[in-house]
């Protein structure tokens, strides 16, 4: 089978709670994508969408400021979760979770956040989410099976489900400081919510 045939062939299923841990069999990275210190004073928790311009724009130009300033520094830890909207956004998250460390997993998504709009517009989008993928080291076997792993997509499924139960999400980058949403999405506006959070 095709990459594009496994991609097709995906399927999104609803699962009733959250699971983190990993069975040694199981396929792909799980859990929440964290960023930072445990210890840091402030929170912040976006859940995003690789479909997502807004989601997008935040990863490429809020998100690297936030690490120099927050993340670096000791105080804020940083929360990335999915929210997977259509197919092409399942396939993007199970892409990046398609290995067994946390950083490979962060550096495949800051690459689908930066080259969002060259994979997105291709005539190929499967084609271009491989190409991203391989350069990140991941081989075409090792894509397949991600990609149509049934337990890896539900569990994706699951931290959208959970979100929406828990906050009441209905677009997305939501973003959160120490539990709190906030509406704007803008450095300064991120930043003036962590100060006050202290």
């Amino acid at each position: 089978m095709s990459f594009k045939q496994i991609l097709m062939a995906m399927v999104v299923f609803a699962v009733p709670q959250m699971v983190w841990a990993q069975d040694e069999a199981s396929v792909g990275l799980r859990g929440e994508i964290t960023y930072g210190e445990k210890s840091a004073p402030v929170e912040v928790i976006e859940y995003g969408s690789f479909t997502c311009p807004h989601c997008g724009e935040f990863a490429r130009e809020v998100f690297p400021q936030l690490k120099t300033e927050y993340i670096d520094t000791g105080k804020v830890r940083f929360v990335f979760r999915n929210f997977v909207r259509d197919r092409y956004d399942m396939a993007v998250a199970a892409i990046s979770r398609c290995t067994t460390k946390p950083e490979d997993t962060k550096a495949m998504i800051a690459a689908f956040f930066e080259r969002q709009k060259e994979w997105m517009t291709s005539e190929n989008p499967y084609a271009s989410m491989a190409e991203i993928a391989g350069e990140a080291g991941v081989s075409e076997q090792a894509l397949g099976e991600c990609v149509s792993d049934r337990a890896l997509q539900e569990h994706i499924v699951e931290m959208r489900t959970i979100g929406i139960e828990t906050y009441e999400i209905n677009s997305v980058p939501w973003v959160l400081v120490n539990g709190a949403k906030i509406h704007a999405h803008s450095y300064d506006e991120l930043k003036e919510a962590i100060d006050a959070a202290k």
